[in-house]
């Protein structure tokens, strides 16, 4: 089957995603807040990606580390911020723990609403 790029098919079959669309891929430490659900609003850093849809988020205390809350990235507003300390424990294979979460957290969100 060929793919056909004319922009009346793809109204009827589906949509592109706009150029400035937030939901970029996640990674592990990317900072996100909630827009979706009885949490919106929420800031969550990402501290496990299941596939390209879905991701597991924690902010540390009502959603612990090791039990996080798992999200459909639709759901999700990145703000292309990564949390530095989180990501590179995660690449080194150590653990993370609610105190690093909460900690970056907290830095993160208070630079972004300067």
């Amino acid at each position: 089957m060929e793919f056909i790029e004319d922009a009346d098919y793809l109204g009827i079959i589906g949509r592109r995603p706009p150029e400035n669309d937030d939901r970029g891929p996640a990674q592990i430490g990317l900072l996100v807040r909630s827009n979706r659900g009885r949490d919106s609003g929420r800031y969550y850093l990402v501290v496990g990606v299941e596939n390209e849809t879905i991701v597991r988020v924690a902010d540390g205390e009502g959603r612990r580390v090791e039990i996080p809350k798992r999200k459909n990235i639709r759901h999700l507003r990145s703000c292309h911020v990564i949390a530095g300390e989180v990501y590179d424990k995660a690449l080194d294979g150590k653990r993370v723990t609610n105190a690093d979460v909460r900690k970056e957290l907290k830095s993160l969100v208070e630079k972004l609403k300067e």
